[in-house]
């Protein structure tokens, strides 16, 4: 019930500290940093708070350089505007516990987890993570390029560098995989 609201920040533990105090710290600073400001800009994009941290956990995982952040929130904004699904990647390492490098065969897209957004459409049943903010603030900012040109597909481009490619169709995003 936690995951997502942890707030991940550089924090001073003691070794003999209880695991309560630590985790009451952290959701303390989760408490500091998401500002009724950011509560009330995400109700402005009819967003709650909930969805907010869901959808910034999600483009946590999948964004790895700080370009990518905005641009994965206008590609998954697009797509839930459309009703389309989010298809990420990332929700299916969440449910199947993976790594990096996983390529996921039509029975784990098929899984019927309500964080699966192969699946189901909409945001997943939570957060996948606890995200940082340079993911919060994407999500209340999407990148109004990638939006413009409805950019509706990423992959990873560089596994080094961690840099994503970006599609407005299918046939491009195929021809990006592969």
């Amino acid at each position: 019930a936690l995951e997502g609201y942890l707030f991940p920040d550089t924090y001073e533990i003691y070794s003999n500290e209880p695991a309560r105090s630590i985790i009451n710290r952290m959701l303390y600073r989760f408490g500091e940093v998401l500002t009724d400001e950011l509560a009330a800009r995400a109700a402005e994009r009819g967003m709650s708070v909930d969805e907010l941290i869901t959808l910034a956990s999600v483009i946590e995982k999948e964004a790895k350089i700080e370009a990518d952040f905005k641009r994965v929130s206008a590609v998954f904004h697009l797509r839930l505007e459309r009703d389309m699904k989010l298809q990420s990647d990332a929700t299916l390492k969440y449910i199947f516990k993976t790594g990096e490098g996983i390529t996921f065969n039509e029975e784990q897209r098929n899984n019927p987890s309500l964080y699966n957004t192969y699946a189901n459409g909409g945001l997943p049943l939570g957060p996948i993570c606890n995200p940082g903010m340079r993911a919060i603030r994407a999500v209340l900012e999407p990148d109004a390029r990638t939006t413009e040109q409805g950019y509706l597909y990423f992959c990873l481009s560089d596994d080094e560098a961690g840099s994503l490619v970006y599609a407005k169709t299918l046939e491009e995003h195929t021809a990006n995989v592969e």
